[in-house]
């Protein structure tokens, strides 16, 4: 079995700590507002300065003042190159910044360095980056208001991966990154399930093998909606609806019967804050949906708020950057998308068989009617559908 303790992924130094968000924020607040200043405002703040540096109570002096230090009012000129903000996933050679004058490209030396710029560019949009298959979020402007005021939440970035293959004994592969959110600590539980992004979650996926392509009724069914979150040692389930189970009922039976496993809790998902959770930062937990839909997931910072994060509440969870894996072409054609996937098929080679729907109906079915004997599953596909009307950097392949 391949080693995947945390000791072998993680630096043993961030592992050990157990944090408690409310207790890390506490610390902070007592050490930013100690309790001689906590009521101390603004104003009042401003005058006790005004007498420390011996000026007049003088609102306009003071003004001046601190315009007369203000470091990127004097540190910064029109005559600056522009720094363009760095995306891995954009991490590909630029076009040249400065602009070549008109005069000068009469000259053929300057005509080659440009053409050769150019081609550079070019060659390299299409290499194959670490970061390339990665989509980052495009912050843009936002109508909410700034309800958040800083240094009074803690933030949480929680990076999630991929279900992973695995047998009995051994695992498939190492997990795969899939998608990275920022909560804020006072955010529910259930706040971050609705916004987590799985292909399992468009399903149900059955046998449809008897209608095809037609509609069925088992398509308008409700997906199911359990699920929980394993976080250091307690189980937290999403029992907001009287139709949800509790999937951790089984294994917490299993783990009384053992030896070596300690006692584990199960809380309400829908009651729990991020702020009252105990974790170790950077240690693998885990999520479970749709009934054995696995998603290992970290902790991979816990920070307070400040002045430059999305100060709207309303805005999170942030879905931060997520992983775009390329497309599934049809086994047929070879030129569109896979759209349904065919098992035990007595007419493929393939098992399982990627097929998009024009070749599903040339080829499997006459007149309506199935031709041979199969098994066929929708498939959703690699592409996300981002929920709320979110917008995603392109990728350098685009």
């Amino acid at each position: 079995m391949e080693d995947y303790s945390p000791n072998s992924i993680w630096p043993e130094a961030k592992l050990k700590k157990v944090v408690h968000v409310w207790y890390e924020l506490a610390e902070f607040q007592q050490e930013l507002y100690p309790e001689n200043a906590a009521c101390t405002s603004k104003a009042e703040s401003d005058d006790i300065t005004l007498e420390e540096i011996g000026l007049s109570v003088n609102a306009g002096e003071f003004e001046k003042l601190l315009q007369s230090v203000d470091i990127e009012q004097h540190l910064s000129s029109p005559k600056d190159l522009p720094v363009n903000t760095f995306h891995p996933s954009k991490a590909y050679a630029q076009s040249l910044i400065a602009k070549v004058p008109k005069k000068a490209m009469q000259f053929n030396c300057v005509q080659r360095a440009v053409e050769t710029q150019e081609s550079k560019a070019k060659r390299n949009k299409v290499v194959k980056l670490r970061y390339n298959r990665h989509k980052y979020m495009d912050i843009k402007q936002y109508s909410e208001p700034d309800d958040l005021v800083p240094y009074r939440e803690m933030l949480l970035q929680l990076r999630f991966y991929e279900p992973f293959k695995y047998k009995v004994g051994r695992a498939l592969g190492h997990p795969k990154f899939s998608q990275e959110y920022y909560v804020l600590s006072s955010q529910y539980l259930t706040a971050l399930k609705d916004k987590i992004l799985c292909k399992c979650d468009e399903g149900p996926y059955y046998d449809i093998s008897a209608t095809g392509t037609q509609p069925n009724e088992q398509d308008t069914k409700p997906m199911p909606k359990s699920g929980f979150f394993f976080i250091h040692d307690t189980f937290y389930n999403d029992l907001r609806e009287e139709s949800n189970c509790d999937y951790s009922e089984v294994i917490r039976k299993w783990a009384e019967r053992q030896n070596m496993i300690g006692e584990l809790r199960s809380a309400r998902m829908e009651d729990t804050r991020f702020g009252d959770l105990k974790f170790r930062i950077g240690y693998p937990q885990l999520y479970q949906h749709q009934g054995n839909c696995e998603h290992i997931f970290v902790v991979s910072d816990c920070r307070l708020l400040t002045p430059s994060d999305v100060l709207s509440r309303a805005r999170y969870p942030i879905l931060n950057s997520f992983s775009f894996p390329r497309d599934v072409p049809c086994n047929i054609c070879g030129h569109s998308e896979a759209q349904y996937i065919l098992r035990n098929s007595n007419r493929h080679i393939f098992d399982p068989a990627y097929i998009c729907g024009a070749c599903l109906e040339s080829y499997h079915y006459k007149g309506g009617q199935k031709i041979g004997e199969f098994e066929l599953y929708k498939f959703a596909g690699t592409k996300f559908i981002l929920k709320d009307g979110e917008e995603a950097l392109s990728d350098a392949n685009e």
